[in-house]
């Protein structure tokens, strides 16, 4: 009989600056098959280093860090190597940084206090290409962008109905694949319809252009 094949573990890169924060997560991963921690940063500058040097699939990236924090890390990290997500760890106490991380191109976020399941999950869908903000932080995030200036506010963009549809099931939190299965098209078709729908919305990312559909109201959480 065949040997049963396993799914590769998605490989990581952990950045926290909190010493004892850090081995906890690196130990509760390192028990989890379905992931493997490439290596530590201790700060963002780090991060960034060690993500171009390692090449991981995603990069659990701390919001606040000493020294170039965890924002201004995934800003720099998606600048240089886009197709590496980062899926940010933030508090409650840190609503000020979640826009900003949105805006830097970061493609999910997640509570400090999720469980390890919850941590796992998250960092498979991120890795396979969703983006993820759970409610509590989406609530957060559009009370934020309400509290925005109108001159802030980018012009209403024209969408075509077939654009429209990709941005709707993009907010589901479904994969290029599983968005080409839903409409019938090709995946390739999809990255078109992305590509016209970022440029349009004048947005970077996925989890970018979920927060701007659902402020403008073109669909609901």
């Amino acid at each position: 009989m065949p040997k049963e094949q396993h799914p590769q573990p998605v490989k990581i890169l952990l950045a926290e600056d909190h010493g004892v924060v850090r081995e906890a997560m690196r130990i509760m991963l390192e028990l989890e098959p379905s992931v493997e921690v490439l290596g530590e940063a201790v700060n963002g500058e780090e991060a960034v280093s060690m993500a171009l040097t390692l090449n991981p699939q995603l990069v659990l990236m701390d919001i606040r860090m000493e020294g170039m924090d965890g924002v201004e890390a995934t800003r720099r990290l998606s600048a240089l190597r886009p197709e590496i997500p980062v899926l940010i760890l933030t508090g409650y106490a840190e609503d000020r940084y979640l826009l900003e991380a949105v805006e830097a191109g970061a493609r999910g976020f997640l509570l400090k206090d999720a469980t390890q399941d919850e941590l796992i999950d998250a960092i498979g869908r991120v890795a396979n290409g969703e983006s993820l903000v759970t409610p509590s932080l989406l609530r957060r995030l559009l009370e934020m962008f309400a509290k925005r200036n109108g001159e802030d506010r980018p012009m209403r963009a024209e969408l075509t109905p077939r654009e429209m549809e990709v941005l709707k099931s993009l907010s589901k939190g479904l994969t290029n694949e599983r968005i080409a299965d839903e409409l019938s098209i090709s995946k390739k078709t999809v990255k078109t319809h992305l590509g016209n729908i970022f440029g349009k919305l004048q947005v970077d990312c996925r989890s970018q252009a979920i927060l701007h559909a659902i402020r403008e109201r073109w669909v609901e959480v």
